[in-house]
């Protein structure tokens, strides 16, 4: 049997002390090793029996939670810190991540809650040790020289196909979820599919993945990553499809950067041929830093006056940010022959060619939705199914030739003051 889960607990309130060593006695994997009642207690305790986990209150006397924590990452790196605080403000939450804590948990929560976070952040923390040791033991080789002294492609050859809708409730993130599974079973390629937004994204349960770890556990140690730390953190779809999720939190959003993105991004080109991004209909500085090196921009509407409204806009945004034509693809989702729309009419609204069209067909939606499963492997044979077939072809680029793109790139307006 494995040595078990070694927790120290910090909290003033002797009750709440008593209560979380009874709870966790129960956990034939989890064993208290020592307690404190203040943050200087605290980290005195932690070096001294270094603990696997520590559980930290935040408001203490003395030292407070976040000094204790910050102490900690610096002098017992070794023991990580969940945050106990009956404040979830968003602001508290991002200092007390900030400080160094792995996780944070909101007073009053539940057992099962405690204890899975004990866990998870137990089993990430004994991946990362070994993704340090394996590391550190090697020595990195120089990259190549390209060939012929030509300049490489930043590194990288993965194509990025970039989800956008300007409004919710279009399908987008199913259409990019069911995509990315057609195109790893259709091209055998190795497909990621990275769920962009941050706050409320939806992938993860539109695959039924297992949401223990998201795209934070990632940047924690952006500095040191390689691609078999990134397979551990990323979730394993159908055919194969790697995912990369959104943070277990949304208040945890506010943690990743545009530089932590940009450098992820570059390590997924290396490892992927395809990267199906869903982003959010917010037009922020991360979104519009993966969408200016995407592939392909696939932008999702249906036949409302709003989703039609927001899908002119979004063109329009494009144009201005120098998007070019042929990289866009329309797509319009919830097809009806007897809508009072049709395809004709919102490309003459548009004024913009519509790429493909994809059936309404609620009732096999609902259930792919409700069970997790995408409708493109439990009904492949549907008519909905073989439009996602035939979006594969027509997203993929096609076989380079001499690419005539000059120098005639309209520059930026600066219309989300960009730099």
């Amino acid at each position: 049997m494995s040595e078990p889960i070694k927790v120290l607990i910090v909290d003033d309130i002797a009750s709440t002390l008593d209560n979380l060593q009874k709870l966790l006695s129960f956990e034939p994997d989890i064993q208290v090793v020592a307690t404190a009642v203040n943050g200087k207690e605290g980290v005195e305790q932690a070096k001294k029996v270094v603990p696997d986990i520590v559980l930290m209150d935040v408001n203490m006397p003395i030292m407070d939670g976040i000094q204790a924590t910050e102490m900690l990452a610096q002098e017992a790196p070794g023991s990580p810190v969940i945050i106990m605080s009956v404040q979830g403000e968003r602001d508290y939450l991002r200092r007390a991540m900030q400080s160094g804590a792995r996780e944070f948990l909101i007073k009053p929560f539940s057992g099962d809650e405690l204890i899975a976070s004990i866990r998870r952040v137990y089993q990430l923390e004994q991946k990362k040790e070994s993704f340090l040791a394996k590391s550190t033991g090697t020595t990195a080789a120089a990259p190549a020289a390209p060939a012929d002294g030509q300049p490489s492609r930043r590194g990288e050859h993965g194509q990025v196909f970039f989800f956008y809708s300007g409004k919710g409730g279009v399908g987008k993130s199913l259409i990019a979820a069911n995509l990315a599974v057609s195109m790893a079973n259709e091209t055998k390629g190795k497909v990621a599919l990275v769920d962009l937004d941050l706050q409320f994204g939806d992938i993860g349960v539109l695959l039924n993945l297992d949401h223990s770890q998201g795209i934070t556990d990632l940047i924690e140690n952006i500095d040191h990553m390689d691609p078999d730390f990134i397979r551990e953190i990323m979730v394993d779809g159908p055919y194969g499809i790697k995912v990369l999720l959104t943070p277990i939190s949304p208040e945890l959003a506010d943690l990743v950067t545009v530089d932590h993105v940009r450098r992820i991004f570059s390590e997924l080109r290396k490892m992927f041929d395809y990267i199906i991004v869903d982003s959010s209909a917010h037009l922020g500085e991360i979104n519009l830093e993966v969408l200016d090196h995407a592939d392909r921009v696939v932008v999702v509407t249906s036949l409302s006056i709003p989703a039609i409204k927001n899908t002119k806009l979004a063109l329009k945004i494009f144009d201005s940010l120098s998007i070019s034509p042929d990289r866009v693809v329309l797509l319009l989702n919830k097809s009806d022959a007897h809508s009072e729309f049709n395809k004709e009419s919102v490309e003459a609204n548009l004024r913009f060619p519509i790429a493909g069209q994809i059936p309404n067909d609620p009732k096999l939606v609902i259930n792919s939705i409700n069970r997790g499963n995408p409708f493109v492997t439990t009904h492949p044979e549907s008519e909905i199914s073989q439009r996602i077939r035939e979006l594969v072809a027509k997203v993929l680029p096609p076989a380079p030739a001499a690419e005539p793109e000059t120098a005639e790139k309209k520059p930026r307006k600066g219309l989300f003051a960009r730099r």
